[in-house]
This record gives C-alpha cells, sequence and structure tokens, in this order.
C-alpha cells in the first residue's frame, strides 16, 4: 500500500508540473466521488476502486505506461488485503444511536449541515449544532449523520460527551479511549496519560477520512483535545452551550419547531393508535401549542396519549411519560452551571412577565448591572435564555414554568417573596416616574411619596410612553404579582401611576386590568383614600367601555368615601366625572350644573391641571347644548393651560372640541383648522384616538365643503386608526359616512366623549 501511494503521489506531481495544478474537490466532482475520498486515495487509508482509478488517472493525464504500473500496484494490494487475516476495518456507524423515522421540519438544519461539513475545505471541519435541552440536536445529528455515510469511505465515530447528563461528564481522555476503541485500537495499545491518549486518537485521524459526531458536549474545553489537527476528517458536535471558543467552527443554532412542523410530529407519532385514542384535529392543535415547538416534549405528548387522555389543563409536570421527564432533562441543564449562575437562572423564574430587560432583572436578582448583564449574557450562551434585538430577554415557554416552579420549590416563600417585592418595586418605579413626567401637575394628595432614590428619568414624553408601551405586559403581570403577594399599597399604587399611560394609549384592558386589582387591594388594605381614587379612576373606563351604570355606582361610592374622609378635591373631581352620566344618557342641564360646580371649586382650589380639564369639559357639554360661543372662550383657555404644562393629549381633546364648537357656529374653515391641529397633536403625543377624532372631524368639514375626495382621505384615515383601537362603533360610522350620496351642508352628529382626571 505504501508502494502504491508514493507512486501515484509522484505520478500526479509530475502530470501537475506538466500540465498544471489539479484542484482536488473539482477532480472528485469529475470521479463522482467525496472530496475527502480523494485526499483518502492520496494519504493511503482508502484503496481506491479500479474504475474510480482508471478515471482518476485519465482526468490527471497521467502517461500510459505509469498508469498500467499504478494499476497493477492497486490490484497487487487489493489482492494482500484479501489474503491478511482480520483485516482493520472502517470505522462505519455501527455506534451511531437509532435513526428515527419521526423527523419534521428540518430539512434546512440538514442542508446548511451538509453544507458545512462536505463543502471544500483547506483543513478540518468543524460544525456545532447547538440548543435548548431536548430540541432534537442528537436526532438531526444522528440523521445528518447517516445521510453523509457516502462522504466519508472510513465511516462515522460517534461519542456521547455526557455534557447535560446525569451521569458524570467525560473527560476527554475517556471520551478519547471510545473513540479509540471504534477504530478498533487494541486496549493494550491505548495509553493510560490523557494527553497521550488524545494525542493517539489525533494521529490516527490524521491519515483517515471519517465524521467525528461529538454528541452533547458541555464546553469547548471537553472538545478541543479530540478535534484532528489535520487531515480529512469532518467534525460535528451537539451541546446545550453555544461553544463559543470554538471560533473556526460553523455554529447552527436550532430553534424550536413551527407549529404546523409541531403538529405533523404529533400526528406521525400518533399515528399508530386506536382511532378512540386519537384527539380531534383541534385537540392536537392544542396539544401541539402546549408543547411550544419542542419535539421531546410533543414526544413526551405522544407517549402519555397512549395511556391516557392529555390532562387539561397541562403544566411543567405533566411532561414526564416514565422514561423522560422534561423537567429533569432542564433541571441537568442547570446544575451543570456555576451555583451563583444558577441561583440568577432560578430567581429570574420569580419574574411575572413574559420578557425583562438587564435592568429588571438586576432588580429582581439584588446585583449591580454589570454582574447581571454578564450572568444574562452566559445564560444566553447556554440557551437557557433568549435574547431579542431589543435587548430583551425571555424564556422558551416550557423552559419558563420550569423556571417559575425551581423557584417556587427550591427558593422558599420568604425569598420568592422578597424576590417579588423587588421587582414589582421596580416597575412601579418606572411607572411612576414616566407618570410624573407625562402629568407633573396631577393631583397626589394621600399618595405615598415616590418610591425613594427612583433611579428612573425618562429624557422626554416619548422615551416614558415607549418604556411602559414595551413593558406593557411586565405591568399588568407585576400587578397579579403583587396582589397574590398581598403587597397591595404596591398594587393600588402601579394602577394609580399607569392611568396616564393608559389614557394616552387608549389601553381600556389594561386600566381595567390594573385598576380592579388595585381597587381589591385598597379595600383588603382598609386604605380608604386608596379605594376611593382607584373607584374614580375605574369608573372612567366603564364609561368609557359603554357601561353607564357601572360607571355611576364607582362614582357614587367615590364621592361617599372622599367625603367620609373629608377629601373636597376628590368630591370635586368625582362630581365632574358623574356629570358625563349624564351627558352619555342626554341629560346635558344636569351634566352642565355639576360640571361648572366642580370648575368653581377647582379654579379656586385645584390645579393648573385640574382647571384646564374642567374648562375643556364644561365647554364640551356646551357645545352638546349649542352654546357654543361660550365653549369657544372655554376651550381657548383651556388650550393655552395645556400648552403651558405640555399635557399634549389633554391639548389634542380640547382641539378636537374646538372643532366641534366652531363647526356648531358654521365657521367651517376655523373648525378644520382645529381638527388639523388636534391631529398634528395627537400624532405628537402618541395618540391613535385624538389623530382619528381629528381626521374624523376634517373629513366631515370638507364633506359640508362638498370637497368629497378630501373628506374620503380624511376618512380613510380615521377608518384605519379606529380599526387599530378595536372602535368597532367608530368603524361602523365612518364606513356609512364613506358611502353617502355628497351632500353640500354641514351636518354635526354625535362625537365621542372621553375625559381624564
Amino acid at each position: 500500500m505504501r508502494q502504491f501511494v508514493s507512486e501515484l503521489s509522484a505520478a500526479m506531481l509530475r502530470a501537475e508540473k506538466q500540465h498544471g495544478r489539479v484542484n482536488r474537490a473539482q477532480l472528485a466532482k469529475r470521479l463522482n466521488v467525496a472530496t475527502g475520498s480523494v485526499y483518502a486515495y492520496l494519504n493511503g487509508t482508502t484503496l481506491p476502486a479500479t474504475e474510480v482509478l482508471d478515471r482518476l488517472l485519465l482526468d490527471v493525464r497521467i502517461g500510459r505506461e505509469e498508469a498500467k504500473r499504478l494499476a497493477a500496484l492497486r490490484d497487487a494490494v487489493q489482492l494482500a488485503r484479501l489474503r491478511e487475516p482480520g483485516p482493520r476495518l472502517p470505522a462505519g456507524t455501527a455506534d451511531l444511536p437509532r435513526d428515527t423515522p419521526h423527523l419534521y421540519g428540518r430539512g434546512a438544519e440538514l442542508q446548511r449541515i451538509r453544507t458545512a461539513l462536505t463543502g471544500e475545505r483547506d483543513a478540518v471541519t468543524l460544525c456545532v449544532v447547538s440548543g435548548l435541552g431536548g430540541v432534537g440536536k442528537t436526532t438531526l445529528a444522528v440523521r445528518a449523520a447517516r445521510t453523509l455515510q457516502a462522504e466519508f469511505p472510513d465511516g462515522c465515530l460517534f461519542v456521547n460527551l455526557l455534557g447535560y447528563a446525569a451521569e458524570p461528564v467525560l473527560s476527554p481522555g475517556e471520551a478519547a479511549d471510545k473513540l479509540l476503541r471504534q477504530l478498533n485500537i487494541a486496549a493494550a495499545a491505548v495509553p493510560a496519560n490523557q494527553d497521550r491518549r488524545t494525542a493517539l486518537l489525533r494521529a490516527e485521524l490524521r491519515s483517515r477520512s471519517l465524521l467525528l459526531v461529538l454528541d452533547n458536549a458541555f464546553d469547548a474545553a471537553q472538545v478541543e483535545p479530540l478535534l484532528p489537527a489535520e487531515g480529512d476528517c469532518a467534525v460535528l458536535i451537539t451541546s446545550r452551550s453555544n461553544l463559543n471558543g470554538l471560533e473556526d467552527a460553523r455554529h447552527i443554532r436550532i430553534a424550536p419547531l413551527s407549529a404546523r412542523d409541531s403538529v405533523e410530529l404529533l400526528d406521525g407519532l400518533t399515528a399508530d393508535l386506536a382511532p378512540e385514542q386519537i384527539p380531534d384535529a383541534a385537540q392536537r392543535r392544542l396539544i401541539s401549542a402546549q408543547c411550544h415547538g419542542l419535539p421531546v416534549a410533543i414526544r413526551i405528548a405522544a407517549a402519555v396519549l397512549r395511556s391516557e387522555p392529555w390532562p387539561a389543563p397541562a403544566d411543567i409536570a405533566v411532561f414526564h411519560d416514565g422514561d423522560r421527564d422534561l423537567e429533569s432533562l432542564f433541571e441537568q441543564s442547570v446544575v451543570r452551571l456555576p451555583s451563583d449562575l444558577a441561583g440568577t437562572f432560578t430567581l429570574l423564574g420569580v419574574h411575572p412577565g413574559p420578557a425583562f430587560d438587564p435592568d429588571a432583572a438586576a432588580a429582581l436578582a439584588a446585583a449591580d448591572h454589570g454582574q447581571i448583564r454578564r450572568q444574562l449574557r452566559r445564560l444566553v450562551e447556554a440557551n437557557l435564555l433568549d435574547v431579542a434585538l431589543s435587548g430583551r430577554y425571555g424564556y422558551h415557554d416550557l423552559l419558563r414554568a420550569f423556571a417559575e416552579r425551581r423557584a417556587t420549590t427550591t427558593l422558599g416563600p420568604d425569598v420568592v417573596r422578597q424576590a417579588t417585592s423587588r421587582i414589582v418595586g421596580h416597575y412601579l418605579a418606572r411607572a411612576d416616574a414616566a407618570d410624573r413626567l407625562l402629568t407633573p401637575d396631577r393631583h397626589r394628595d394621600g399618595m405615598t411619596p415616590a418610591p425613594s432614590g427612583n433611579p428612573y428619568r425618562y429624557n422626554d414624553y416619548h422615551s416614558a410612553v415607549h418604556d411602559l408601551t414595551a413593558n406593557r405586559d411586565n405591568l399588568a403581570a407585576a400587578a397579579h404579582a403583587a396582589f397574590d403577594a398581598g403587597l397591595d399599597a404596591q398594587c393600588w399604587q402601579l394602577a394609580f401611576a399607569l392611568r396616564e399611560f393608559v389614557f394616552i394609549t387608549n389601553d381600556m384592558d389594561l386600566w381595567i386590568e390594573t385598576h380592579e386589582l388595585g381597587l381589591a387591594a385598597a379595600v383588603r388594605a382598609g386604605n380608604v383614600y386608596a379605594e376611593a381614587i382607584t373607584c374614580n379612576n375605574l369608573g372612567l373606563v366603564r364609561l368609557s367601555t359603554g357601561d353607564d351604570t357601572a360607571a355611576a355606582r364607582l362614582y357614587e361610592r367615590a364621592r361617599a368615601l372622599f367625603a367620609a374622609i373629608g377629601d373636597a378635591q376628590g368630591e370635586h373631581t368625582t362630581m365632574a366625572h358623574q356629570a358625563w352620566i349624564h351627558v352619555h344618557r342626554g341629560e346635558f342641564e344636569q351634566a352642565l350644573q355639576l360640571s361648572t360646580t366642580a370648575l368653581a371649586y377647582t379654579t379656586e382650589f385645584g390645579n393648573v391641571r385640574n382647571t384646564a380639564i374642567l374648562l375643556r369639559d364644561t365647554a364640551n357639554i356646551e357645545v352638546c347644548l349649542g352654546r357654543c360661543t361660550t365653549a369657544v372662550r372655554r376651550l381657548l383657555a383651556a388650550i393655552e393651560l395645556f400648552r403651558a404644562i405640555d399635557l399634549h393629549v389633554d391639548e389634542a381633546m380640547a382641539c378636537n372640541v374646538l372643532g366641534e364648537a366652531y363647526a356648531g357656529l358654521e365657521m367651517l374653515p376655523e373648525a378644520s383648522e382645529a381638527f388639523e391641529r388636534a391631529t398634528r397633536l395627537g400624532r405628537a403625543a402618541d395618540s391613535i384616538l385624538e389623530q382619528a377624532r381629528g381626521q374624523e372631524g376634517m373629513g366631515r368639514i370638507a364633506a359640508a365643503q362638498s370637497d368629497w375626495p378630501t373628506a374620503r382621505r380624511h376618512w380613510r384615515h380615521a377608518l384605519t386608526e379606529y380599526l387599530q383601537l378595536g372602535d368597532a362603533q367608530a368603524v361602523d360610522r365612518i364606513r356609512q359616512r364613506m358611502t353617502e350620496s355628497p351632500g353640500g351642508r354641514y351636518v354635526q352628529t354625535d362625537h365621542e366623549v372621553r375625559r381624564t382626571s
């Protein structure tokens, strides 16, 4: 064999000098063999078949006589091998785990692995497949290895490095021993010393063309001693860690399956069940959705269905089929972490919302920002956290359920309560800082002082709204967490602090959710002021959603509570709100009486903000009564006050009412200008509702002037915005107007009534 290899190499070198260098990868394509096979022929690890050798010699343009001598040598080697007892066999694929017929949704990943391992290469090719435990890395690697057999003439080696298993992690020396045995190296020839053992492995791999599969690696340090230093091998590594230390590797991160692929996998795994055991299509979609794209969870669910119906509701504990346990699988990822990192992972399970930023994580863990950022980075690299482009972190849904359960069972109730108090306090501090920027003149008598040392300072209006919008779900979850933990003061204060934000964004669901919790917390705490102010604010949203009866009950309760504690400011604020019950019922004179009484009080004793609001509200009622001249005077005064204290949404509302007042006076250019100004202010203040009202108003003015193209343009904008808000009544109204026949007379219609306090 050595003589054959030596003469073949020499012949090729002579041919290359005469005809030009041969590209090995292109030669392999012309011979219809793997690139690795060509290198194997030239280093003597593989003997080319007769027909392949003939094509090779012809392609490289080796002389006829030299070609005959090489063919004779090849035949002699083949004959000698046939006579040798016990020849060393290729590694083959005998040690690969069993392939599964149920592999769905991984075609793209398989192609990426194939491209990484079989493309033209000048050195040993490494491919790292990483991802969350249970995402199917080993299954994918086994399928890839089996489909790549033809590319590696000397076969495939496979070893489970036990990086994330119940057993101890394999040392590089132990792994090398297993691999050398697969290479048919006698036990007596394997050195006891780890360094010598791994050196022997590298020496054996140098002369071969094979695929080395290192499954379930813990870190780069475990893998590096096993990697071939040179030659024609390729290495496929799977790990729950991203193994960033292997810089020259191709890194492929495996994501959970799509909803469609999840259902297909579940269907494939349950196809052989009895008809009565197979859930219907809707149930299968529900079960696969509860598995959140994690193949191991889907396989466990299919196994459970073989013996019993799928439980509803399902939690993390149901993913256990006797052989596989999802919690144990996740636990192995956590116990392999350093203790401080495992502690942070568990503590993050207390976080009440779906995703968090480093500020929230630092508050929850009571850690400094530098430390928590390093830990979050490490958890991301271990695929125990995901990170979005926005810099927010979160768990896979099942991993989140595991973290929550681990926190509850391992941290103890006192630690969990303290952590809950810290994270609720964190979100309260953010909401309070935003509220004080959005409404600096808001009446806060009776409120607990702002959280001491509040570190949150928003640069401007938009940054405050943007931050609370990004944390919208966390704020709702924090309210629930506060209530469940008995943190009553934090619960109702969080609702109070969110009041302006939900008004600006028209987030009725968050408004109702937080204020109902806040009201229950205030009652439980026996805080009469908190109960009164929360009733008042909850009444506003109930009225805005059309529930006059509920709003009236809440206002009556709030007014009585304010009277009981001698809070005249609260009483008159509630009186102003009660006026709108009468407006909604068409009782405009009663509404005007209440509103003017409240306005007189706040003008003498209240603050600028409340005075401006009541000027606008009273004018709005006067517009409904047709007293538009008086209304215009009040509105112009209100707009000046709003502008002075930078309440942009309130100013936009006042401009929309001013448009109505001017329209009632048939001052159409002035009305159009007021509506246009309201639209601009609404856009600047992130208020979709006030933009929609302004566009609708401009459309009506254009229609009154018989400018139907302009009217339709404004109404289309209004329609888009009302659809975004989910306001079905307004959508129907706009659509009706867009289908009306053109007319030249302006007709005032009922306008939406909304106010703030």
